[in-house]
């Protein structure tokens, strides 16, 4: 019988075995494991052991471990919720933590990315080469995902207060509404199959998304505008001003802010690290870093396609100069005289001569009635062909001898005019004011010393014109121009052939890297990226690739062309196309690697793109570098802004009065400072507070897009600023206004506005009452549709509030994908 000692070793041998294998899991497998995942499994590893023990000494230890695993799981994965689970929002409709924002996010792209994929499956092969987004299906509310997410958590719960409910037919129709009722069963399931969701699932995810929406629609309020708000909408584009105006740049006042110490900059940035830069107002601090994307692009260059296009022959000129010279080329005759008429000739020449022969003969009867008057006037009509008769030659020698006629000839043509009331007389009138001065003149000069008939050469000679050529000649002019006018068209061709094949062939390269077939090899972004450079350079196209840029920053670069292009206009009576900036920050953060399709006016290039990698926005650390470098740039501006002020208003008070601005400031510093620059006055030409935008040239049936008037003077006047030297000021007036940014504030004085005066201001909105304000191309419409967005903005700001809503997305890190 073993001693009590060896029991314990053998004991000790047993118990080292399972301790040895759950040390070298510990340090190999559970070193790999997310934090969601290490409870469930530790659950499993202790339950079990402690089981195993128990039912080993029964001789059942494995069937004891079995259950204490399944137990362990069980444990585990309740005590889930308590790890990483941190509360990120919370309102009286309840809280939101971490995982329930990560799924909601999931939920909401998975629920885009379907809409994308199954239009995309609905359209045909011909349709997919130039595929346009199906507008208004995609989710979402237009704000930043972290403030979408809480709105669409919010219109649900008022949803379910309105006992809301979406059933399945609901889903389906708006499934089959976007895909125009074209997607099968069989793309249905492979639609679902590729994003690794079931059908019950999808519809699910989908019931959520309409739900929010239809409670977003019910509940929003709806915009109904006055006269005197659409009257303020005429005056702005109408009103038009000039000023004269200082600059004092912000900046230059830096110099007398002091470095800010350690604790300002910590305080800045708690306050400021979840704001936006200018979400609080134009102008205000933020330390969030936006939405950035990064984008690869292929490019058709107008200049460089010009020079893949072979030279236009003469051949060509002359074969198109035959098949358009009746349409484009045709030398017509007057069009505003009668078919069947002609030029006149020579005999009909006299009869608007009459009435000038006949005003001395008036003069000479100071006591004749209108009965002579009238015998003239008849005559012409009577016998046209009688104008010939030699009396009339010698009229005008009358007026020659004596000295008065001449001085009396002024009046007469005011008696005439009051005598004359048949219509031959009116269209004589009309007929010589149609006509040169020189049969006026003629009368004078040429026919006195000659015979008759040399009075009526000049006539004729002067009237008859040279016959005219039925089409224009083809000379060097018109050759030349036919030639730019092929050499264009065949340009902008070859650019849309180039275009659309490297969509074609970007689509291709698209399904390979998000939707491989069963075991192949997905590509590599590098490889995605070689092969389009390969392309790029096969077919002359320009290849580029831009860094990590936001929405602000594409859309002021000068070196990426993607800030100004927008979708190509198929149906030209579509609205607005939608923007190259739109389509990439408003899709999904991981719907990368689609092709998109865009024109740019600017560049006069072509071009095919798409987002390689997309970063939500996120919450800076306080350590990075570039985060210090802001919060102190951004701190000096906020404290010199004050002091930029206080200067304009001690210059406004030099300004004030009848005194001329340049004269006032002369030898006065931005700064005040004697080493200060001088300042110097400037002025701006005529300007409207709006204007409408002319960057849609290439859609002339688009609704015209308001956007504020540019100063060339200003740099960004803002709305603000508008308002300032619209509303505040009167003609003659000074003011301190800051620009759009509040980096500039200008010292400005209205020298001219029009109208002025109530009476002008009465008779434009005369003009007001007969505007159509509700035609498509009126650029109210867009004024309107501008005052909605607002109030839906404030609106979402409320119900916000309503439900005391706080963020807490401290710890949040914006997702980066990018498609392996």
């Amino acid at each position: 019988m073993a001693s009590p000692l060896e029991l314990f070793r053998k004991k000790q041998k047993v118990l080292m075995v399972p301790l040895t294998i759950l040390a070298l899991f510990a340090f190999i497998v559970m070193d790999q494991l997310t934090p969601a995942q290490f409870p469930p499994i530790a659950g499993m590893l202790f339950f079990g052991f402690v089981f195993w023990h128990l039912g080993r000494d029964r001789g059942k230890g494995t069937q004891f471990a079995v259950v204490g695993i399944i137990i362990g799981f069980f444990v585990g994965y309740l005590y889930i919720p308590k790890v990483g689970a941190e509360t990120v929002v919370t309102s009286t409709a309840g809280d939101i933590d971490m995982r329930q924002y990560q799924e909601m996010v999931q939920n909401r792209q998975i629920a885009n990315q379907f809409i994308m994929r199954s239009y995309m499956a609905s359209l045909t092969e011909e349709e997919q080469q130039r595929p346009q987004p199906p507008r208004g299906a995609m989710f979402g509310f237009g704000r930043e995902m972290e403030d979408d997410i809480i709105l669409e958590y919010l219109f649900r719960k008022e949803a379910e207060k309105m006992n809301l409910i979406v059933s399945d037919d609901a889903v389906s129709n708006y499934i089959s509404r976007y895909t125009n009722n074209k997607l099968s069963r069989k793309a249905f399931q492979e639609t679902c199959q590729q994003l690794g969701k079931t059908e019950g699932q999808i519809y699910d995810i989908f019931r959520d998304q309409l739900q929010a929406r239809l409670a977003f629609q019910m509940l929003r309020p709806e915009v109904s505008l006055t006269p005197d708000q659409y009257w303020n909408f005429y005056k702005k584009f109408n009103v038009r001003e000039e000023l004269e105006l200082v600059a004092l740049p912000v900046k230059d006042f830096e110099g007398e802010v002091p470095a800010p110490s350690d604790a300002e900059k910590k305080a800045f940035f708690e306050t400021y690290k979840t704001v936006f830069p200018g979400e609080k107002g134009p102008g205000s601090p933020g330390l969030r870093q936006p939405q950035k994307v990064q984008v690869e692009y292929l490019m058709a260059d107008y200049v460089d396609t010009e020079k893949q296009v072979p030279p236009i022959t003469d051949k060509e000129i002359a074969a198109f100069y035959e098949d358009n010279k009746e349409r484009l080329y045709k030398n017509n005759p007057i069009p505003d005289l009668p078919a069947g008429s002609t030029v006149p000739t020579a005999p009909e020449l006299p009869a608007p001569s009459g009435p000038k022969t006949e005003k001395p003969t008036e003069a000479a009867k100071p006591g004749a009635g209108e009965k002579p008057a009238e015998k003239p006037a008849k005559k012409p009509a009577a016998t046209p062909a009688k104008t010939e008769t030699p009396a009339k030659p010698e009229t005008p020698a009358k007026p020659k001898a004596d000295t008065k006629p001449e001085p009396e000839s002024k009046p007469e043509p005011k008696t005439e005019k009051k005598e004359e009331s048949s219509a031959l007389a009116a269209e004589s009138i009309t007929f010589v004011s149609l006509l040169d001065e020189k049969p006026a003149d003629t009368p004078v000069v040429a026919p006195k010393p000659g015979a008759e008939t040399a009075g009526a050469k000049p006539e004729a000679t002067t009237t008859a014109p040279p016959p005219l050529e039925p089409y224009r000649p083809l000379n060097d002019d018109l050759k030349s121009e036919i030639r730019d006018q092929l050499l264009r068209e065949r340009t902008l061709d070859l650019m849309k052939d180039k275009i659309s094949e490297a969509v074609l062939f970007m689509n291709e390269l698209s399904d390979k890297i998000t939707n491989p077939e069963e075991g192949a090899t997905v590509p590599t972004p590098e490889e995605a990226t070689k092969t389009l450079k390969e392309y790029a350079a096969k077919h002359q196209l320009i290849y580029n690739i831009t860094p990590m840029m936001s929405a602000q920053e594409m859309s002021e670069s000068e070196k990426y062309p993607l800030g100004t292009a927008k979708e190509p206009t198929i149906n030209q009576f579509a609205a607005q196309p939608r923007t190259a900036i739109e389509q990439l920050f408003e899709t999904p953060v991981n719907l990368t690697y689609i092709p998109y399709e865009a024109e740019d006016s600017f560049s006069s290039g072509l071009l095919c793109y798409w987002k390689i990698k997309h970063v939500d926005a996120t919450i800076p650390e306080f350590d990075d570098p570039e985060i210090d470098q802001q919060i102190t740039e951004q701190l000096k501006l906020e404290k010199a802004r004050p002091l930029a002020q206080k200067r304009g208003e001690e210059l406004k008070k030099l300004i004030s009065g009848d005194k001329e601005m340049a004269a006032a400031i002369e030898g006065q510093t931005i700064t005040g400072k004697k080493e200060g620059t001088e300042l110097s006055t400037t002025t701006t030409e005529s300007f409207s507070w709006m204007r409408t935008s002319t960057a849609n040239a290439s859609n002339p049936f688009s609704m015209p897009r308001p956007e504020l008037s540019s100063i060339s003077a200003v740099e960004g006047a803002g709305n603000e600023f508008m308002e300032q030297v619209f509303d505040n000021l009167d003609e003659g007036e000074v003011g301190v206004v800051m620009n759009a940014d509040k980096s500039i504030c200008y010292v400005v004085k209205v020298i001219n506005r029009i109208p002025s005066t109530p009476g002008g201001l009465t008779a434009m909105y005369q003009e007001f009452l007969k505007e159509d304000m509700f035609f498509f191309f009126s650029p109210y419409l867009p004024m309107a549709q501008m005052e909605q967005q607002q109030t839906n903005f404030e609106w979402s700001q409320e119900l916000e509030a309503k439900y005391q809503v706080e963020k807490f997305f401290e710890q949040v890190e914006g997702p980066e994908v990018v498609a392996q």
